[in-house]
């Protein structure tokens, strides 16, 4: 069975395929959990990133999303159920997911922060993505009325393509800003002659993110803001299917002991 009949297949009937099951595709799951060991599917990690923040007085009607994804529209279902769990929600997407802001687009959200007993509060989710393909294959994708394959995170790819050839632009290019940015914070931890693959990449795009995050977090005032921060990498598997591979979550304020406190329900 092609992949194409598989797409057909689950759009006529998805009910009779439940691609999160392991027995459903083995190959994608099997890649999954080697390269990605206690990933799990969105739904799951949504529901347990609100019910964990639930406890330290985040809920919707007082707290602010903010996400940093790709702008690729397959990375769009994270949007949404971050919108679904914390209503209106700041948009700091950017190629790849890295965080491109800045202090005055830091601004800019949290002032758009409710103010609840004198508290502002956000959730900031911030993650690359890397798609699966049903046969195990890392980055490649099949989309709606594209009729080839597809790849994600193309952005990412081709920084790993660039570094393969041993051909790397690194003049600042004023028409292709955001891809400038990814390629030198890349290179900038990577040590001399390093070529990663798309996974290794994936995974140390995620680091350089949550180290973003966290440095431009650190710039508000804990006795005003408390925020959670949730980093990882999105995975994009066959039909449809969306995981999470979760790295940081920690909920920060003046009122934690210490001012900041990792959760660990993903551990």
């Amino acid at each position: 069975m092609t992949q194409g009949s598989v797409n057909q297949l689950g759009e006529i009937i998805p009910q009779t395929l439940n691609a999160y099951a392991p027995n459903v595709f083995p190959e994608f799951h099997q890649t999954l959990q080697t390269h990605f060991p206690g990933a799990v599917p969105m739904s799951k990690y949504m529901r347990k990133t609100f019910q964990s923040l639930s406890t330290y007085g985040f809920c919707d009607e007082n707290t602010m999303g903010m996400i940093a994804i790709c702008r690729d529209e397959i990375a769009e279902p994270l949007f949404i159920e971050v919108i679904r769990y914390w209503g209106k929600t700041f948009n700091c997407c950017s190629l790849a997911g890295f965080v491109m802001m800045g202090k005055t687009g830091l601004a800019a959200a949290t002032d758009h922060t409710p103010i609840v007993d004198g508290l502002r509060r956000f959730t900031f989710y911030a993650m690359p993505h890397v798609a699966i393909s049903r046969h195990g294959d890392i980055g490649k994708v099949y989309r709606d009325g594209v009729q080839k394959v597809s790849h994600a995170c193309g952005a990412l790819e081709t920084v790993v393509k660039e570094l393969a050839s041993g051909h790397l632009k690194l003049e600042m290019d004023m028409q292709d800003i955001e891809q400038t940015i990814i390629r030198q914070k890349i290179l900038s931890t990577l040590t001399y002659g390093d070529k990663p693959d798309l996974i290794e990449i994936t995974k140390l795009a995620s680091r350089i993110i949550s180290n973003d995050v966290e440095n431009l977090l650190n710039t508000l005032d804990s006795s005003v803001f408390n925020y959670a921060v949730m980093t990882g990498i999105q995975i994009h598997g066959p039909l449809d299917t969306h995981w999470i591979y979760p790295q940081d979550f920690y909920v920060v304020g003046a009122d934690i002991s210490e001012g900041k406190e990792h959760i660990k329900v993903f551990q």
